[in-house]
């Protein structure tokens, strides 16, 4: 009994040097169980540190099985058993093993971890793990979902910052290694996802024309799929009403069904990411026309683009300019006035006008500023307005007829004669005659395609009532033309201009009062006569 109360506690005392020899090394606790053998009362074993300078630990043990503290590293271990007698057996073959370092615990990104990453293309995230005793450096590896991604390093610290894409799944893995590349017993390993910033809202193109077959959008940086909604206007519920919608589209275009009806509608495109937060959604409205939607017909609306009004308020705006021919006879003076010279001369117009949807009449009117300068260097201006009643109808399927039918007001700038000379061409004044009267208007149009077209044009104002005249007599009616041609260029949707030649005489005509009884009974006029470069614009508001 005394001798195994000793062998007992030599084993104690042994552990206790061991492990104050070792109270400044990291230490892992190691458990070993072998077979137990027939007859055996106790067992010897041997750990024998590998490495250089290594060192031996010697134990008892009753039981086949040991339990203690190693620092990491290699070993080898072997046992032989005692019997009764306390006579040892032989050894057994030497079996190596490896105290490895614990395994590395993972902080942050937590498994299954979802991070918002602050820039559109990368973002930089912190990893950061527990130090595991013993270690003298970490072996990181981080692997995306993005197949041209991989990052790994060697490292000391337990912390480190990396780049990475958005949008993306990562593993990352870390795995600790001592002085003597011991490494630790599993490899931590953990999964996160970056998430990307917000999609941009999509950009939905509008329609050229009310030709829908397809609706389409640019497509948006980093979206891999849409949804679309498309909606109607019931004008008589007053509100919208849902047609169809496509989901998870991934393609920047849907079809618009050619059995939807026309009228007024709405879109809303939402774009879409697996790892990215949804846009806002893109909402655009527009008309749909209502019956035949093909190629042909959108072909035979495109070639009349270039001369096409668009419904509602337009504007128009012409300037003339050219040098005209002044011609006035007045026999109110002593002897009468004739008096006859060129002169540089131009008009101005601006006009607002409106047409209805799917009517054929509409309205215009005008507000005409013309004038020129006189031999004697006077600016001499005049004004006129007109209002018109307008009338269209196509000709054919490049062709359209335009008639203008109203009353006008216009100004004439009459030479007055000085009434103590004769015939000399010497002029007192200037005074403006007015008068109103019906005008008539026609225009032929013709589209040669999309942008190009041309005008041919007439226009006569019968002057049949006084408004204001140098004697207060009475007019005789007179007519006034204006004949043009104008080549069209249609720059967009809102607006075409013109240019080209305009032959225009302003003509006005009343009975004199005159101070010579020699010329009683005679008219005065002035006449304005011109072949005026003409440039015109219209646009839709």
């Amino acid at each position: 009994m005394m001798r195994t109360a000793f062998l007992l506690f030599s084993f104690l005392l042994t552990l206790t040097a061991f492990e104050v020899a070792e109270a400044q090394s990291y230490r892992r606790l190691v458990n070993f169980e072998w077979e137990p053998i027939d007859g055996a009362v106790s067992y010897e074993l041997e750990i024998q540190q590998t490495q250089k300078d290594g060192k031996l630990y010697k134990f008892k043990e009753k039981k086949a099985e040991w339990g203690g503290r190693l620092t990491p590293g290699p070993y080898t271990m072997r046992v032989r058993a005692l019997d009764y007698r306390r006579v040892p057996g032989e050894w057994s073959v030497a079996s190596p093993f490896d105290v490895g370092l614990e395994a590395v615990q993972a902080v942050f990104p937590a498994s299954k971890a979802e991070l918002l990453g602050k820039g559109t293309d990368k973002t930089e995230v912190e990893f950061r793990w527990k130090p595991v005793p013993g270690a003298s450096s970490y072996q990181f590896e981080l692997t995306s979902s993005a197949p041209d991604f991989k990052y790994e390093t060697t490292l000391k610290e337990t912390k480190l910052r990396v780049k990475v894409p958005v949008a993306e799944a990562f593993t990352w893995k870390i795995q600790a290694s001592s002085k003597n590349d011991i490494k630790s017993e599993a490899i931590a390993l953990s999964e996160f996802t970056v998430l990307g910033p917000r999609l941009a809202t999509p950009k939905v193109e509008v329609p050229e024309n009310e030709f829908i077959r397809e609706i389409t959008w640019e497509k948006t940086p980093y979206a891999n799929k849409y949804d679309v909604a498309v909606a109607k206007y019931n004008p008589l519920g007053k509100k919208w009403e849902k047609v169809h919608i496509y989901e998870n589209v991934e393609s920047n275009t849907v079809a618009f069904d050619e059995k939807w009806t026309g009228g007024q509608y709405k879109v809303q495109v939402k774009a879409k990411s697996d790892r990215r937060a949804h846009s806002p959604l893109a909402t655009t409205e527009f008309r749909v026309r209502n019956g035949d939607r093909s190629p042909a017909a959108e072909f035979t609306h495109e070639v009349r683009k270039s001369i096409d009004r668009i419904n509602g308020w337009y504007g128009i705006a012409s300037y003339l300019i050219t040098q005209v021919s002044y011609s006035s006879t007045d026999f109110d003076g002593q002897n009468g006035l004739q008096t006859k010279y060129p002169a540089i001369g131009g008009t101005g117009r601006l006009g607002l006008g409106h047409f209805k949807e799917n009517n054929a009449w509409g309205f215009l009117g005008v507000l005409d500023l013309s004038g020129f300068m006189s031999k004697e260097n006077k600016a001499l201006t005049s004004m006129s307005m007109e209002g018109s009643a307008v009338w269209r109808t196509p000709v054919g399927d490049r062709g359209e007829f335009r008639s203008q039918m109203g009353l006008y007001y216009k100004e004439h700038q009459v030479a007055l004669a000085e009434g103590t000379l004769t015939g000399s061409g010497v002029v007192k004044s200037y005074e403006n005659a007015a008068v109103v009267g019906p005008h008539i208007s026609g225009e032929y149009w013709y589209s040669m395609g999309p942008k190009l077209g041309f005008q041919v044009n007439a226009h006569l104002y019968y002057g049949m009532l006084k408004m204001k005249t140098p004697n207060g007599q009475e007019i005789e009616p007179t007519l006034s033309t204006q004949f043009g041609f104008l080549g069209s260029y249609r720059f967009n949707r809102r607006f075409t201009g013109l240019a080209g030649y305009s032959r225009r005489e302003d003509r006005i005509r009343y009975k004199s009062n005159p101070i010579n009884a020699a010329n009683s009974g005679k008219t005065n006029e002035a006449n304005v006569e011109g072949n005026y470069l003409n440039f015109f614009a219209e646009y839709s508001f």
